[in-house]
């Protein structure tokens, strides 16, 4: 059997090829991205950014991510001839994305409804990071000039897309032709969705104390306070959310009875821009400016003041991405009291074994089908019945007290299939062996 190892090191499909013939299988994806510069030197000369819109951002992000692709296919960070010019379509495509992202933001979002108390601030704020971005991005490509000046790339004359575009006015949308679903089980799915963005929004809670001075700079808690797997995980878990709400809940018949999910939908995608934006950053900080064994790091610090991207751009994220989340959270709750049926039903223990793993699992399960809050109380002890290593705890203090009997206390669905459960004596005989469960609780197989 052959060494991985070996095979993994070994040398034969790698083959050396001179700087200069590198540069010529470069220039011909470089052209179009060092065309954008004619866009950015009009921007320049009028002293404004207006160049600067969504068609132009993305043809940044394309032609700058299609050389970076090959840069790095060529191992171009590890050549001290080319790694400039590699960090700089990084910084290009980075800032791109970010500067995209933002006047995503700003057009499709709502800052009146999104921010009522801070709308003016978010727009000033906002503006004030969008400058940041087009000086970062025009930087990058006067120094791309330089460099495919210095490694004989040719500059071409020619624009690369016409400059055109749609200008909308309020909220145009086609009329609404498609019928409306049913709601039939819709309320159990948006009570799952509101109770775990509930859960969400406290975990995110964090965030809060890494935006507060507490006498160190912003910049000081990256990486080990946050950082942008931190950010990547939380993003991709909102993303979930909103996939979840857009398969199930929209242009439902509940969405139309409950008026406040349209507005927890807006949040949403305003969210995810955010997010987007702080992952990238954090990225560019970890990964370009805080590598000091790079040979051109000073050179990206002159680019991309790492005091006004922290402090200014990331802080901006950050801080608006709490508000969405208390907003969010806010609205969850206001629709959980709505539709949830509080109820509290007196429930016999498992005889003769008591809480152990099994019928602890089983309890957790149905309070986590239906998204609920429920407790369980036993005395003047409160225990989350979601659970399983609270039930279990439950179970010990219970054979300590010698009790018969428990209390739950939630929404009303979910303690009705607790109640079956127990009828059943929570699915298994009195000495600890399985029996079958009723259809009603088929989820539990």
């Amino acid at each position: 059997m052959p060494d991985f190892l070996a095979l993994f090191d070994s040398q034969e499909d790698q083959e050396i090829i001179s700087e200069e013939e590198f540069g010529r299988i470069l220039a011909p994806f470089a052209r179009p991205l060092l065309s954008l510069s004619h866009y950015v030197e009009e921007a320049a000369k009028g002293g404004d950014r207006k160049s600067f819109n969504m068609d132009f951002l993305a043809n940044v992000i394309k032609h700058s991510s299609d050389v970076e692709h090959l840069l790095d296919r060529y191992r171009a960070r590890n050549n001290r001839n080319w790694i400039y010019f590699r960090e700089l379509t990084a910084t290009t495509k980075s800032f791109g994305k970010a500067a995209f992202l933002l006047e995503e933001l700003r057009k499709n979002s709502h800052p009146k409804r999104l921010f009522p108390q801070v709308e003016a601030d978010f727009d000033q704020r906002a503006e004030a990071v969008g400058h940041f971005f087009a000086e970062i991005i025009a930087r990058s490509f006067s120094e791309l000039l330089d460099e495919a000046r210095r490694l004989k790339l040719t500059v071409p004359q020619d624009r690369p897309f016409p400059s055109y575009g749609v200008k909308l006015r309020n909220e145009i949308i086609l009329p609404h032709t498609i019928e409306e679903t049913a709601s039939s089980g819709r309320a159990h799915t948006v009570k799952k969705i509101l109770h775990r963005f509930v859960d969400f929004a406290e975990e995110a809670r964090f965030l809060e104390k890494v935006i507060q001075p507490e006498g160190e700079t912003l910049a000081s808690k990256i990486p080990g306070n946050i950082n942008e797997g931190t950010l990547r995980r939380l993003g991709t878990r909102l993303h979930n959310f909103q996939s979840w709400y857009d398969s199930y809940i929209e242009h439902s018949r509940i969405e139309g009875e409950i008026r406040e999910l349209k507005g927890l939908h807006e949040i949403f995608p305003a969210q995810l821009n955010l997010f987007k934006i702080a992952t990238i950053l954090a990225h560019y900080f970890e990964r370009h400016l805080l590598i000091p064994s790079s040979p051109v790091v000073d050179k990206l610090h002159e680019i991309v003041p790492s005091s006004r991207l922290v402090e200014e751009a990331f802080s901006f994220s950050l801080y608006y991405l709490i508000q969405l989340f208390h907003a969010g959270r806010q609205l969850a709750e206001s629709i959980l009291n709505r539709l949830v049926d509080m109820v509290t039903y007196e429930l016999p223990i498992p005889k003769t074994l008591g809480f152990h793993a099994r019928p602890s699992t089983r309890v957790a399960k149905v309070v986590q089908h239906y998204g609920a809050d429920v407790k369980m109380l036993v005395d003047d002890q409160v225990f989350d019945a979601s659970s399983v290593l609270q039930i279990l705890s439950a179970g010990g203090y219970i054979l300590t007290k010698r009790l018969g009997q428990v209390r739950f206390r939630g929404d009303k669905l979910a303690l009705d299939d607790l109640k079956i459960l127990a009828d059943h004596n929570y699915g298994e005989t009195r000495t600890g062996k399985d029996i079958p469960l009723p259809d009603a609780l088929s989820y539990l197989k």
